[in-house]
């Protein structure tokens, strides 16, 4: 009897582990917290700005209709009948009671989330192919970089990210070291950082200033960047004899560890971001600091996601936990400072995701 029993379940087993074989805690987690509150932000940027009443629900009413009309809009037409036409027959099968319009609604529904998942699924392959290419344009640093010892890390929060960074071997004796962040996420951000990096090459062919580099970069990059977007970003010139030259677009300061003084200073000289309203005043403001560095000293460039970054209670990890994590390991190399901040990061997390691209370059003087 109860090999009858097995016989008559194993088949509904076998199509529940089949469907959820490959099914994790954190896919569940991120589909309620991350992704769900992607799709709002997605659908409410095209609700429509109007005065809403007073009366509570009369303002829910208002804001599920706007909320409604924005994800129809959203949608190609056609399939934006046959949602519709899909509603309307499950509508009218709850009045009439006739079954086979639940069915045609029921169809209908399922044939529109297959032309989606169709699209998300070829989109999805698309951006694997364009987070490969991404990532090939990332600098392949070495540790030993002549008298430094150096590490770079870069995560970004969905496919493809917005996150700039690059080091570029001038000479034998100079390199230039480049990291920024255009507003936004995705894969329009990282269109504008691969159109960064192309001009700022160009550039150096020119000039090795980072003043002049980020002047020349401004004028060409200005022309195609859409309203709306900005970019902050910082370039240095960094020499084997530990002098430093670096100009600053707005970017996070770059933080310095003086082993000698046992202390931390934050070099941010003045500097506008790419793309706000200057006033043509981003030549007459930008400056070009001046620095050295001595041995066992440590220089950290990063974006605003690594200070930023949140754990479940919604607290950021903060630039203080990055100057910690630095005294712990002042006597380590470049390499082994990045994983006990990577490591503390994700301690700090506890697998929460990431909502902002994560880059960060450390450059330790030997």
């Amino acid at each position: 009897m109860n090999s009858n029993r097995e016989k008559k379940v194993n088949p509904f087993v076998r199509i529940f582990e089949l469907y959820t074989s490959d099914m994790t805690f954190n896919e569940i987690e991120k589909l309620i917290k991350r992704d769900a509150s992607d799709v709002y932000e997605y659908f409410a940027g095209g609700i429509r700005k109007e005065d809403y009443p007073a009366n509570k629900p009369a303002r829910i009413l208002f804001f599920v209709r706007n909320l409604f009309n924005a994800f129809i809009l959203r949608i190609s037409p056609a399939r934006r009948i046959f949602y519709l036409s899909a509603v309307l027959f499950f509508f009218v099968a709850f009045i009439q009671s006739l079954p086979i319009y639940y069915l045609l609604s029921f169809l209908i529904m399922n044939l529109l989330l297959v032309f989606e998942l169709a699209d998300k699924l070829t989109l999805k392959d698309d951006l694997k192919i364009a987070k490969k290419i991404q990532n090939s344009l990332l600098p392949k640093i070495q540790n030993g970089q002549g008298s430094y010892s150096i590490a770079e890390y870069y995560e970004s929060a969905r496919d493809v990210g917005g996150d700039y960074l690059d080091f570029i071997r001038i000479s034998d004796n100079n390199s230039m070291i480049v990291i920024g962040d255009i507003s936004g996420k995705g894969f329009a951000a990282a269109l504008y950082m691969v159109r960064v990096q192309a001009i700022i090459h160009a550039i150096l062919d020119r000039s090795q200033s980072p003043k002049e580099v980020l002047i020349g970069l401004k004028n060409i990059f200005l022309k195609n960047l859409n309203a709306g977007y900005f970019l902050t970003i910082t370039a240095a010139n960094l020499s084997q004899d530990g002098s430093i030259k670096l100009s600053n677009a707005g970017h996070n300061p770059i933080l310095l560890y003086k082993s000698k003084e046992n202390e931390f200073t934050e070099i941010n000289p003045k500097g506008i971001a790419i793309g706000l309203n200057d006033k043509g005043l981003f030549e007459s403001v930008i400056e070009e600091a001046e620095l050295k560095l001595n041995p066992d000293d440590i220089l950290l460039f990063y974006t605003d996601g690594l200070v930023e970054a949140m754990n479940p209670l919604r607290r950021e990890f903060g630039i203080d936990r990055v100057k910690h994590i630095l005294l712990r390991t002042k006597d380590k190399d470049a390499d082994e400072i990045k994983k006990r901040i990577i490591e503390a990061l994700s301690n700090f997390r506890e697998d929460d995701g990431i909502f902002d691209d994560i880059t960060f370059l450390v450059i330790k003087k030997k």
